[in-house]
């Protein structure tokens, strides 16, 4: 995955990965090497992410809005679609708040949630995806939503949870991260017996909107599926409204991943540590 060291250096092994561009850097020249590095740590980490994908069958989704989940990781949705796996998308608020000044001044809220909710519908329906609006514009009663999200994860039982990242800014996208991370963890264990029987995810991998990673642990390779989450971005119109060069944001940020990782299109992950990956 992009930030490990080339194999047999041991990760943590400052040293090693120094002598290793010494080495290999005088036989070909630095901007060479920097290439053929490039390409070796994608080389790992589509290996990996191969290994993780083939191992799945269904996926599931925590967005704070509509509209999260498709910025984060609409092309990593499409690609696991593409694939023939299933995806579940699970959508907290209906997010009245995100309209225009003058939407807003001539519409009520409700009225708002209403345009966002058939949004998602049409995106949903765009992707081939599973979708439910849970309708909570605010985490009130920590434990029970925890409980809800537990039920929800045995009974779908997805190998993969995809969710916000904890250190974003909104402070919904923080509590759908920790609520739906916790409820991830509490899924496997003993707990809740009334809830179902317990179902180990694989892996928790945090997604990026406007507050990006700075040293992602994963990314994934969307340049097949970019265009279908362009496509379905378009069907979310009240928010490229309120938010206008959303879709030009999108491209470069995906553009900036796929640099990274060596391919044209990327998004880009941070994998959750409560959850270790096995491989």
């Amino acid at each position: 995955m992009p930030g490990d060291l080339p194999p047999g250096k041991g990760a943590g092994s400052v040293s090693g990965y120094d002598a290793e561009f010494n080495e290999r850097s005088t036989d070909y020249g630095a901007d060479e090497f920097v290439k053929a590095n490039i390409a070796s740590l994608f080389k790992m980490s589509e290996d990996r992410m191969v290994q993780l994908f083939q191992g799945t069958s269904r996926a599931t989704v925590f967005a704070a809005h509509p509209d999260d989940e498709l910025i984060g990781a609409g092309g990593t949705i499409s690609r696991l679609k593409l694939r023939g796996k299933n995806v579940r998308v699970i959508v907290f608020s209906y997010g009245g708040g995100g309209a225009t000044a003058e939407e807003a001044r001539l519409l009520r809220e409700n009225r708002i949630e209403a345009i966002r909710e058939r949004e998602t519908n049409m995106v949903a329906k765009s992707l081939g995806i599973e979708h439910r609006i849970l309708g909570l514009a605010e985490i009130e009663d920590w434990r029970e939503v925890t409980k809800m999200l537990v039920r929800e994860l045995r009974l779908f039982k997805p190998n993969l949870v995809f969710t916000h990242s904890p250190l974003d800014k909104h402070h919904l996208h923080r509590s759908v991260s920790q609520i739906s991370t916790e409820a991830s963890w509490h899924a496997g264990a003993k707990v809740y017996g009334e809830l179902g029987k317990p179902w180990k995810i694989s892996a928790i991998y945090y997604y990026e909107v406007f507050d990006l990673f700075t040293e992602p642990s994963m990314i994934v390779d969307v340049t097949e599926t970019f265009s279908l989450k362009l496509k379905a971005l378009r069907l979310y119109d009240s928010q490229l409204k309120a938010f206008p060069g959303l879709d030009d944001y999108l491209e470069a940020l995906a553009r900036v991943r796929g640099y990274q990782a060596g391919v044209k299109f990327g998004e880009a992950f941070m994998q959750a540590s409560s959850i270790p990956i096995r491989v």
